[in-house]
């Protein structure tokens, strides 16, 4: 009997960053009891306003997912913050909550970004999915179809928060206020800094402000 589970899920093409519908729930969000209350949604359709119940649900079930991987305080700092940096703590939260696109960033994108090109394509995650794939079974198992539009999913997030061009499928750093970043640095987050492709220099100007607060 094989009792492996795999850290791995495909369940992110359900939606890319869910902006729009978690923006939606925010009220929720910030309640004492926000998984209950966003259940509810599945049923009532008071703030979703999606007519399909059946996607409804998966939309709900993918947000009370990805949000037990953060604390509850990141609601209060999202609703303070513009709408890029929004789709960015998403995407943080996204990076949390899945490993598979933990895994894409890191062991693609960011050594993209760190070699002489900057350029992206699709063919350098799938390299990545067959490396995962040929230890893991479960990923081994999903369809070609599924292999692909986990991908498409994820470069659709970098186009989202700005870190890919949409043309030229050229790497970018995203672009945020200084505040912006001290929130991943005081909560001992700040891996997210090098996620969002800072240079060494600006990652330093960040901690030297903090300093001065």
């Amino acid at each position: 009997m094989n009792n492996h589970q795999s850290p791995y899920s495909a369940s992110f093409t359900a939606g890319s960053l869910l902006f729009k519908e978690t923006s939606c729930l925010l009220p929720l969000l910030l309640s004492e009891h926000p998984k209950s209350l966003i259940e509810e949604e599945i049923k009532n359709n008071h703030l979703l306003k999606i007519n399909s119940e059946k996607a409804r649900k998966r939309t709900v079930l993918e947000i009370i997912k990805r949000i037990s991987f953060v604390k509850s305080d990141l609601w209060l700092f999202y609703a303070e913050r513009n709408v890029c940096e929004q789709k960015l703590l998403l995407f943080y939260v996204c990076l949390k909550a899945y490993k598979l696109m933990f895994d894409f960033h890191f062991n693609v994108t960011i050594k993209r970004w760190n070699s002489s090109s900057r350029q992206i394509d699709s063919y350098h995650y799938r390299m990545e999915l067959d490396e995962i794939a040929a230890k893991d079974k479960a990923v081994d198992s999903w369809s070609n179809d599924t292999k692909n539009k986990l991908i498409s999913v994820y470069l659709t997030i970098l186009k989202d928060i700005g870190m890919l061009d949409k043309k030229s499928n050229m790497l970018s750093q995203v672009d945020a206020a200084k505040d912006f970043w001290h929130f991943f640095e005081i909560n001992y987050e700040d891996w997210f800094l090098d996620a969002c492709l800072l240079s060494g220099r600006q990652k330093q100007s960040i901690t030297n402000t903090i300093k001065k607060i």
